[in-house]
Order: structure tokens, then sequence, then C-alpha cells
């Protein structure tokens, strides 16, 4: 019984010997090695720039609310327009965008919002301006219209 013993012991003794052999150099190569982190090249994320094709075009002579003409033209304005569409199909939000063209005198844009293209229409200062829109868009057939916030210039929106 001794004997099986002491080779038990002999057996893990060469066992943690073999692995020290084969350890240690594979570790003592791995200090040797530094990483040089000057030698990244970094140039940052490459962002895509979205072109929407269904935002150019000619839009008609917007109307604002009725202190039109102290507003500056270059300024952005915290406004609010009325939203008729957000569909994921670009082809059905310039379908709409058209209609709105024909229907009504203000100006109609699709905004591209990944993933869903938006018809909004009109731009004003007062919500109750824009109110009064999304009554005459609803009783032209476009229901579930909607108030939304936006920015805008009037610039840009003319």
């Amino acid at each position: 019984m001794a004997i099986n013993h002491k080779w038990q012991i002999l057996n893990k003794v060469r066992i943690i010997l073999f692995t020290c052999m084969i350890l240690f150099p594979v570790l003592s190569l791995s200090q040797e090695w530094r990483f040089e982190s000057d030698s990244l090249r970094d140039d940052g994320p490459i962002i895509p720039m979205i072109i929407n094709p269904l935002i150019d075009g000619i839009v008609p002579e917007i109307k604002y609310s009725d202190n039109d003409n102290e507003m500056d033209s270059s300024k952005i304005y915290n406004g609010f327009r009325v939203q008729v569409l957000s569909t994921k199909n670009g082809d059905i939000a310039e379908d709409i965008r058209m209609e709105l063209i024909s229907q009504t005198d203000y100006s109609v844009r699709v905004i591209f919002e990944a993933p869903n293209y938006k018809v909004r229409v009109g731009a004003f200062i007062e919500r109750n301006d824009a109110e009064r829109l999304r009554k005459r868009l609803s009783a032209l057939g476009y229901r579930r219209s909607w108030v939304v916030r936006a920015r805008f210039t009037l610039k840009d929106d003319r």
C-alpha cells in the first residue's frame, strides 16, 4: 500500500514539473512582448451620409402664424408641424406628399428617421395654428394625422 501511495505522489510531482516546464517559457515570452497603443490607427467610425431624394423638389409657399413679418428667416424656431403618415415605404410617403401638395397651400416634407419615412405638413410657431391645419387635413381624409414638435428655419421651409 505504501508503494502505491509513493507512486501516486511521484506521478503528481511529474505532472507539476511537466506543467511548469511548458508554462514557464510561454509566460516568460508573453511578458517580453509589449503592446504599443501608439501604433494603432484609429480613424473613428465611418458614418454614412443618408441622401433622401424624396425631399428634393419644389416646395410651395408656406403659411405661418399671423406675426410672420416679425420673424427672422435665419433663426431656428421651435414650433409644430402636422404629421400625416409614418411608414417604412418611401414610395407611399412620396405619393402622399404629392397628394398633399395638390390639396393644400402648405409646405409638405418627407423626413427620413430610420427606419420610417414621415410625411409632415406646415411649420407653425403656435400649436393652435397646427391644430387648425390638422382638423382641415382630417376633413380631407387624413384622420390619423397629429401635431408634432419640430425645429425649422423660415428660410429652409419657404
